[in-house]
């Protein structure tokens, strides 16, 4: 269901399975002899593909904690010799804060794709991780979605792009098109990001009309928009049913939050529309102080006219 309205049932074949997890182990180079940490929750598609499938098709071990708790990782790693850890970027930041990370060895952890949800995975983020894990090369994850069984890129190793999701993994084609015309968009245009495979699903169960509005002629309309540069790597920029409108421009919110927890004292950042009499909508955004930082709200407004356009500015 996302954060916009009741579940849907996607229907995903075996095939499919098959199909992303083969894609993910091998893009990954996930190998018999890998160890990964599995921490995102087996019902989600990622925690069910990077935790289950992953493992079982490439004969890989996987230790399965119950729930997130930023002291259980560094022991599960320093316990179980964890080559290969899926991760979401706040847990990073946990588990960097632990006063006694120090005393744990992280020297197996060779690997850690990262997915942005709730603050962006950096490359400074990136580089302070290397400083507790010196082993490991940390990257974004990928973009997916349920009803393609996520996996949809990957991050190339030998040429990662900050603040890209990565290029098509093998067997995924993407698009990048103008939503009401369906006409394709130049490189580097903003569009809604369209895909197809033989990961995509087979629609939304009982829900043929959910489903017709989807999945086109084999092609998923994601709802979300993004761009493609010349070489291939994909920009997620936001969902369009997120998108905030002031005065007619367009703001998305994980744009302004990737701002905002650049800001010393921001841990994290959240932002929502507010319906506005004059404007139509402004933005408002909910943070989450760093232990022991002190910022009131003008002041976090005034940085913020200072360090993005006015109509992006937080009200």
């Amino acid at each position: 269901s996302g954060t916009t309205g009741l579940p849907k049932g996607a229907m995903l074949s075996y095939g499919n399975a098959l199909f992303k997890t083969r894609a993910a182990g091998d893009c990954n180079g996930v190998t018999p002899d890998d160890v990964l940490l599995s921490i995102a929750p087996l019902y989600h598609i990622a925690g069910m593909l990077m935790g289950v499938n992953v493992p079982v098709l490439s004969g890989a071990t996987s230790v399965l904690l119950h729930r997130f708790d930023p002291h259980a990782v560094p022991q599960a790693i320093d316990k179980y010799r964890v080559s290969w850890w899926y991760s979401i970027a706040p847990m990073n930041v946990a588990v960097m804060q632990l006063p006694d990370i120090s005393k744990f060895d992280l020297s197996s952890l060779e690997r850690n794709p990262v997915t942005s949800f709730g603050i962006a995975f950096t490359e400074p983020l990136a580089r302070q991780w290397q400083g507790v894990a010196r082993n490991c090369a940390s990257f974004e994850a990928a973009y997916g979605l349920s009803e393609t069984h996520t996996c949809d890129t990957y991050t190339p190793q030998h040429a990662p792009r900050w603040g890209t999701q990565g290029v098509a993994v093998p067997g995924v084609t993407i698009r990048i098109i103008d939503p009401d015309t369906g006409q394709d968009m130049p490189v580097g245009e903003v569009g809604e990001i369209i895909l197809t495979s033989e990961g995509s699903f087979k629609g939304y169960w009982n829900k043929p009309e959910a489903t017709a509005a989807t999945l086109r002629n084999g092609w998923v309309h994601t709802g979300d928009m993004g761009k493609m540069d010349a070489d291939g790597y994909l920009t997620f920029i936001g969902r369009f049913k997120e998108m905030i409108k002031v005065s007619g421009y367009s703001v998305f919110p994980e744009e302004v939050e990737t701002i905002l927890i650049k800001h010393p004292a921001v841990a994290q950042a959240a932002v929502i529309a507010q319906p506005d009499a004059e404007k139509g909508e402004v933005v408002k955004a909910f943070i989450v102080r760093k232990p022991g930082a002190q910022v009131d709200e003008a002041q976090l407004v005034a940085w913020s006219r200072e360090n993005m356009a006015p109509y992006k500015t937080p009200r």
